[in-house]
């Protein structure tokens, strides 16, 4: 937005507060809206952010509205990156025990992190290996990147991967807990 569009840095700034309020909203409104749609119809969502935001930054042009461009991608943007940490936070503290739980947060957070620098890399690498063509289209190149991995990351969720919604149900510690009980009623009245 600096290079390309020459914005002063403040507007800069201004333009991003979609993704801080639009972050709070889904980190609070998460949860109730992982009990009434399922994980997967979730990660699509993810996917389809991810292509829709990626369009509309390669596809900007240099006096582009921010309505119309720029306003819709940092939404995308957000609800991207919101909607697949939601998931991913409760799918993976919900199937483990509390003893677990730390350990599952800290594995979805660093696996977040670490696609993020790895395909920044990558990014950054698109960008450099078409620097002779200008920066414009260096950058444009670079959203093209982010739509082929949204693209991939929409086919591995909608093809591989299945998650329903979440379910007021046992937690991982009371449904061991159940089972020992169980084993133990089943133990005596086995016995005479």
């Amino acid at each position: 937005m600096e290079n390309i569009m020459h914005l002063p840095p403040m507007l800069v700034v201004a333009w991003y507060v979609p993704c801080a309020l639009g972050g709070c909203t889904l980190a609070t409104l998460g949860g109730l809206i992982l009990h009434r749609i399922p994980g997967t119809v979730m990660m699509a969502i993810t996917g389809l952010a991810i292509i829709v935001d990626s369009l509309l930054w390669a596809l900007v042009p240099v006096g582009g509205n921010y309505w119309a461009w720029i306003f819709p991608a940092m939404i995308c943007a957000t609800i991207s990156i919101d909607l697949i940490f939601n998931v991913a936070n409760i799918f993976l503290s919900t199937a483990l025990p509390a003893r677990q739980q730390g350990l599952a947060g800290a594995l979805s957070n660093v696996i977040l992190q670490l696609s993020i620098a790895l395909l920044l890399g990558f990014a950054d690498i698109v960008v450099t290996a078409t620097a002779d063509r200008g920066e414009r289209q260096s950058y444009k190149n670079a959203f093209w990147f982010e739509l082929a991995c949204g693209g991939a990351a929409l086919v591995v969720f909608m093809g591989f991967v299945r998650i329903d919604s979440a379910k007021s149900d046992l937690t991982a510690d009371e449904k061991e807990a159940q089972k020992a009980s169980e084993a133990r009623d089943g133990d005596f009245a086995d016995k005479p």
